[in-house]
Order: C-alpha cells, then sequence, then structure tokens
C-alpha cells in the first residue's frame, strides 16, 4: 500500500508541476541525486558516480518562470502557512524566522510565487548523458541506493528559486488582515527586506540577500531489461525533501510498518 502524503507544506507546488524543498537552500541544482532509503535525501551529483565519455550537461542559465510567477498557492490553515514563511525566512539569514506573534489575528495565508527563476536541463540532454555512461557500482552507496530492493533513485532536473515570498494575511471571515510590519522588521533581522502590498500591510514580501531553491522537477532513475532508463514520477509531498527530525520520525515508522512500498 502506498502513503500519500497530503501536508500542505509538502504539496503546495504540486499543482504547478512541481515538488516541494521544504527547507529551502541554495547548493540544490539539476543533476542532483536524492536516494529514498528510510526518507528521501540528497546524496550528490550524478556525475561523481557516472561515468560517461562526455563532460555532465550544463544547466540554462536561470530565466524568469512564466508558468509560476505571480501564481498564488491555496489559502493554508495558518500553522501550515507559518511553517512554510519560517522555512523561507531561515533559507533568506532572517535572525528569528518564527512569526508566529505578528500573525496572531490571522486564520489563513497565501502565498504569491515571486521573483521567481528556473534553472534546469532538458531530459532528452540527460537521457544523452546518461546513455552515453553507467555507473560505479563498487562504490557502497551507489550499490545500495541503485540496486537495492527496498530503494529508490530521482536525478533533477529542474529547479526553482526565488529570493522572495510574498504573504497575505486573511481572519476567519477570509478578509484581508493587517500585521505589524515594524515588530516584523525588528526580528528578522538586516538580511531580510519587507515590502508592504501597496497600502495594506495584509500583504507583505520578504526578500532576502540571494536566491535559494524552493522547488524541483524530477525523474527515477531504474534498471529495466539490462540498461538503465527513467520513469516520470507525480509531483507529491511524497518527494518533498529535506525533511526535519519530525518528519524523519514519521516517515521512518511508515517504512519499517511496510506502509511505503513505492511511489
Amino acid at each position: 500500500m502506498a502513503f500519500a502524503c497530503k501536508d500542505p507544506a509538502l504539496t503546495f507546488l504540486n499543482r504547478f508541476g512541481y515538488n516541494v524543498v521544504k527547507l529551502p537552500r541554495t547548493g540544490i541544482e539539476p543533476l542532483l541525486v536524492l536516494g529514498r532509503d528510510k526518507a528521501l535525501e540528497p546524496i550528490g551529483t550524478i556525475s561523481t558516480v557516472w561515468s560517461a565519455p562526455n563532460a555532465p550537461p550544463v544547466p540554462w542559465s536561470p530565466r524568469a518562470a512564466t508558468s509560476i510567477e505571480g501564481q498564488k498557492s491555496d489559502k493554508l490553515d495558518l500553522s501550515i502557512g507559518l511553517k512554510i514563511l519560517s522555512n523561507a525566512l531561515a533559507a533568506f539569514g532572517a535572525t528569528t524566522p518564527s512569526l508566529e506573534f505578528a500573525y496572531t489575528r490571522a486564520r489563513k495565508v497565501q502565498f504569491t510565487f515571486s521573483n521567481v527563476q528556473s534553472v534546469g536541463i532538458e531530459p532528452f540532454t540527460v537521457g544523452e548523458y546518461l546513455a552515453s555512461g553507467d555507473l560505479n557500482l563498487k562504490n557502497p552507496f551507489v550499490s545500495r541506493y541503485f540496486d537495492g530492493d527496498d530503494t529508490r533513485t530521482y536525478i533533477v532536473t529542474e529547479v526553482l528559486k526565488s529570493d522572495t515570498v510574498t504573504v497575505t494575511a486573511t481572519d476567519s471571515n477570509e478578509k484581508a488582515i493587517a500585521v505589524d510590519v515594524p515588530a516584523i522588521s525588528a526580528v528578522v533581522g538586516a538580511n531580510v527586506k519587507i515590502k508592504t502590498g501597496g497600502d495594506s500591510s495584509a500583504t507583505l514580501s520578504y526578500q532576502g540577500p540571494e536566491a535559494v531553491t524552493f522547488g524541483f522537477k524530477a525523474f527515477e532513475i531504474v534498471y529495466v531489461n539490462g540498461r538503465w532508463s527513467v520513469k516520470g514520477v507525480k509531483p507529491s509531498g511524497d518527494l518533498a525533501f529535506f525533511l526535519d527530525d519530525e518528519d524523519r520520525a514519521e516517515v521512518g515508522e511508515l517504512f519499517n510498518a511496510g506502509g511505503l512500498v513505492r511511489l
């Protein structure tokens, strides 16, 4: 029986065709390999363990993600929304990323994707690189993740980056409510710039010093009929990664109980 993660903090990008990086950060780039054992973990770039005559393909330069820019998330319960906001602010280097004190009157928050850039490699190009080489199965991590019966591996082909998180707060009647901007500015620190949406402080944009990766697309790498191949995987909460300790424990229990077999 497959486990389907419905946590909105891990699925809010799925309807746009992307998976969530729960703890956004720099350094998450195309050709990163994710390995699923008891949890989903980044285990290195494919070029480290893939022997090929050609150099690894180079990602395209950052370009505007027009299909994402300006899109709004669903209105999320406050606890979920503040968790997402806190993770983003931590990635931006906020002194105090938790802003529960400033949103006490809110019941829902909605995110607007701002300053979003896409960096990736065309799947055909990734496929040509994989077709020209082979894995170093002498590497113990390779043999564990790529050759294990109870493990899965995925290769990242595209990532979403942004230096800005825009949040709108609403009350129980779904009316926009103002938040305390000076108090927020005092705790997030100098690394994060705050801008209000027009005349209202119900919508705030939090901008960090550099873009961090918050979403990605990936394909599963499989060995079929004597050759390496790939297959698509539907965006889902099961592919969100950089889990915290609480999530690791929960996922581990599901694995140990035999509940999470494959995607």
